[in-house]
This record gives C-alpha cells, sequence and structure tokens, in this order.
C-alpha cells in the first residue's frame, strides 16, 4: 500500500465478496431522515452491477452498542453519523490515519480476520471530504486561516482537515475544554507537520467569548460550521450575525448540516451548503468501500 496524497491509506477490504455480506448501511440517531441510501442508488445509477451487489440500509438504534452488532453480524461496511462517530473510533480493532488524525470515525470496514474473527478498520471521509473542498476553493491553502466551529465527530474532522491542508486554524465550540483538548492532541498528533491550531474559542453568548470570536471570525477565510441550530440566545456567532450581517462578508462558509441549515443565505463570499459536504464523503466511502 501506498499513501495517498491526503495522507490517508487506499486500501480495499480484506474479506472477498464470497466471505462477507454486501450489505452498506448507516449507524446512527435517528437516521429516518438520512439521504444516504439515496445518494448511493443516485451515484451508481448506471452502475447495475453495483446495485446488483451491494444495498445500501439504515441502521437506526439509540445504543451504539446495539447498532455495532447489527453491523457485525450482517454487514460489510458502514457509515456512521452523530451520536456515534467517537464511539466508531474507539471501538474499531484497526485505524486509518484520517480516523487518528480526528479522533472520530464516519465508516467503519471489515478486513482482514484474527482468531477467527473479521478486524474492523475506521476511517473518516468527513476529513476526506472536507480535505477535498478545501482543497478546491484554496489551490494554496497555506496561509489562509479557518474558523471551525464545532468540536464533535464533524468538526473534529474539519478542524483536522483544515490543518492537514496547511491552514491555521480556531476551534470554536461550546464546551471550551473539549475543544482544548483536541487542540492538544492535534498538536501532539501531527505527522506531517501541516497547520497550526491558532486557539479555541468559546461559543456562548458571553462578552469575552464574543471579543475573542469577533477577533477569529475576522481574521478567518474559511468558516466550517458544524454547530446544530439556534436562536442565537446561546450561540455566539448567530449572536454576532444578529448584531452585523455582513459579518461573514468575503469569506467562504461550508455548513455540515444539510438538512436545517443556518448560514445558508447569509451574506459571503461562496456558501457550500452540506449537501456538497454529503456527496464529497459518500464518494470518498465508496472509493475506500467498493474501489
Amino acid at each position: 500500500m501506498k499513501p495517498h496524497p491526503s495522507g490517508t491509506m487506499q486500501d480495499k477490504p480484506g474479506p472477498s465478496a464470497q466471505d462477507t455480506p454486501s450489505r452498506l448501511g448507516l449507524l446512527g440517531y435517528p437516521v429516518a431522515h438520512s439521504l444516504s441510501p439515496a445518494l448511493f442508488r443516485e451515484y451508481f445509477a448506471d452502475r447495475p452491477d453495483i446495485l446488483g451487489k451491494y444495498s445500501y440500509d439504515l441502521i437506526e438504534r439509540s445504543s451504539f452498542d446495539e447498532a455495532r452488532s447489527v453491523f457485525m453480524q450482517d454487514y460489510a461496511a458502514v457509515n456512521v453519523t452523530a451520536p456515534f462517530k467517537e464511539n466508531a473510533f474507539r471501538s474499531a480493532d484497526i485505524h486509518d490515519y484520517s480516523a487518528m488524525r480526528c479522533r472520530a470515525s464516519n465508516l467503519l470496514v471489515k478486513t482482514a480476520m484474527a482468531d477467527g474473527k473479521p478486524q474492523v478498520k475506521a476511517y473518516n471521509t468527513d476529513f476526506q471530504a472536507v480535505l477535498d473542498i478545501i482543497r478546491k476553493e484554496y489551490p494554496v491553502p497555506s496561509g489562509h486561516r479557518a474558523l471551525v466551529a464545532g468540536c464533535g465527530g464533524a468538526g473534529k474532522a474539519a478542524t483536522a482537515a483544515a490543518l492537514e491542508a496547511g491552514m491555521q486554524t480556531y476551534i470554536c465550540n461550546r464546551t471550551i475544554s473539549h475543544a482544548s483538548e483536541f487542540a492538544e492532541y492535534l498538536r501532539t498528533f501531527d505527522p506531517h507537520g501541516c497547520g497550526t491550531v491558532l486557539g479555541t474559542v468559546a461559543a456562548d453568548c458571553s462578552a469575552p467569548a464574543l471579543t475573542a470570536l469577533l477577533k477569529a471570525v475576522s481574521q478567518a477565510d474559511l468558516i466550517i460550521y458544524t454547530l446544530p441550530g439556534g436562536d442565537g440566545s446561546s450561540n455566539g456567532l448567530l449572536h454576532l450575525l444578529a448584531s452585523d450581517p455582513a459579518l461573514l462578508s468575503g469569506k467562504t462558509v461550508l455548513e455540515a448540516n444539510y438538512r436545517d441549515p443556518v448560514l445558508a443565505g447569509r451574506q459571503c463570499r461562496r456558501y457550500i451548503p452540506g449537501l456538497t459536504w454529503l456527496r464529497t464523503q459518500a464518494v470518498a466511502t465508496y472509493r475506500t468501500v467498493i474501489g
């Protein structure tokens, strides 16, 4: 195997089609709204050989352990969404560079056998998707700055991708200790020496937090928003936008949420919707699992 230019290893699952089920799925809670099965059918619409060999199902369980049990029994690979991305990372036997960089996984793949049992390898195709989007938007990403709002699974992937691209990056999160812990991890696990964590910023509406956030936003070229929606009463960025609707002018905005986006329609240089993120990570998933 040779390293992919992004740092991920482009390998295929170990078991053959004869000894693993050809079922793919999505773990999460809730997932009934997910577009993933439709995107899978759409992407392979002209590949009846793929659609005849693979299915893509939704696996909705409130417990990660229950969801993982279904995966281990019936599926070759599964995407993972909220709130299970960090659980998925911890549960894997083997970790791709992308998952290690993020400490979260949105793709689990059964791979080589050990002691008669399939090993599970964790990947993070959110990391690959955001990295691809950044490199398309900024052919020379180094020298640019990013602010990532949120430090859950998607936020971690976005932060790691911005750093991998060479951007100086702020992390904004409601729980500042969680953001600080992840920032320290990124500083210690940095094999490629890419990017710089400029600092962490609280996402609340206290005066000190708003002052720090305003400074970070003003310095950023790229805003990556992964927080859930809100009315601005406890969301610092939305609070600032209520006072200054032109705050994001001249900036590129990438939003993770494709169902209920909060920054769509805001004044900015360019808005990249969550559906673009979803489609890009889906292609990375298919490339990893199917080839």
